[in-house]
């Protein structure tokens, strides 16, 4: 009877000793990405896609030519690296992130606009502006009133 119980407990212990190896495995694998937007559907926005993403989706919105998207990938991968790099620096205060990321956007710009034409140039300025982010919705002036639409907004203390 005692040997029996020490197989069921030997088997059991095997089993879950093979169910945590194999979920091991599956967490050390990465997880594949997303698919693209159906047609008609918004694509995401360009800091939430990886390097390859976003180069796809821009030789598609303005038709990048071979040599362009070899000159366009170490470029845009440095963005994510340097962005990655502002991102998870905890010693930088929201302020001093925020005012990183716009020189890394303002440095990756240019070397981009060397790049294209100046056609795609000015469509690409297009396209970044649409996806610009809306301010929170909270985000009102000291004052806590919106500026009125109809005259300038109002003098600030």
């Amino acid at each position: 009877m005692k040997s029996i119980l020490k197989l069921s407990l030997a088997a059991i212990l095997l089993g879950l000793s093979a169910t945590s190896l194999l979920r091991a495995d599956d967490q050390s694998a990465p997880p594949p990405p997303p698919p693209p937007p159906a047609p008609g559907e918004t694509p995401p926005h360009p800091h939430m896609m990886n390097v390859q993403q976003r180069l796809q989706m821009m030789s598609d919105q303005l038709n990048l030519t071979d040599d362009q998207k070899a000159k366009l990938l170490p470029i845009l991968q440095a963005d994510a690296d340097q962005r990655l790099a502002v991102h998870n620096d905890d010693s930088l205060s929201g302020d001093e992130r925020h005012e990183k990321m716009r020189e890394i956007g303002k440095a990756t710009s240019k070397q981009m606009r060397e790049v294209l034409t100046p056609d795609q140039w000015e469509k690409f300025k297009e396209l970044r502006a649409a996806h610009a982010s809306p301010p929170p919705p909270n985000s009102l002036p000291m004052g806590g009133s919106a500026p009125s639409a109809d005259g300038p907004p109002p003098p600030s203390n």
